[in-house]
């Protein structure tokens, strides 16, 4: 899955990830907070998904390492001062305020693949799934994914959080 993301022309990528975030802004499960992951260069971008719900006020959150262990600090934009790379050069947050993750209402989850039931794999133990884990029942948690990042079923890692829906570009 990783060599097949990778391998997108930047064309193909721009348009996939403008799918997704159309198809994120259109729907009405998506309440505040909301946590998102600020993606990798070569992963899913959202970020116009963020930027969107930054700019009706809605608050969003981020994973980010506060030297000891993760936690999720709140968005306030997504360039300069508003942003910091962490380890693995992953966007983190700069804000001080932070949010609870029993407080957010939606998850939008990356992952390396996905199977139609709602499993997810490529990162069940990671530092995301430990915010994750802390999640409320009834949050709203949203994969996203290329489309050919969508399996029929996957293996079951001892991590593993069934997921509410998975959002392609498809």
């Amino acid at each position: 899955m990783k060599a097949l993301r990778n391998g997108l022309l930047p064309e193909a990528k721009a348009v996939a990830d403008s799918q997704i975030c159309r198809k994120l802004l259109e729907r009405r499960d998506v309440l505040p907070p909301v946590a998102v992951y600020l993606a990798s260069s070569r992963e899913i971008n959202i970020d116009a998904f963020i930027l969107r719900l930054l700019e009706k006020g809605v608050a969003v959150a981020s994973p980010r390492w506060n030297g000891k262990t993760y936690d999720l600090a709140r968005l306030t934009g997504l360039a300069g001062n508003h942003i910091r790379l962490g380890p693995m050069d992953i966007r983190e947050p700069l804000c001080a305020d932070t949010v609870s993750p029993d407080a957010v209402n939606t998850w939008i989850l990356p992952g390396l693949a996905f199977a139609k039931n709602g499993k997810r794999l490529g990162y069940g133990g990671g530092w995301y799934d430990r915010l994750l884990a802390a999640a409320s029942k009834a949050s709203v948690k949203i994969g996203v994914a290329y489309s050919f990042q969508v399996l029929d079923d996957l293996p079951s890692e001892p991590h593993d959080m069934v997921l509410t829906d998975v959002v392609t570009d498809s």
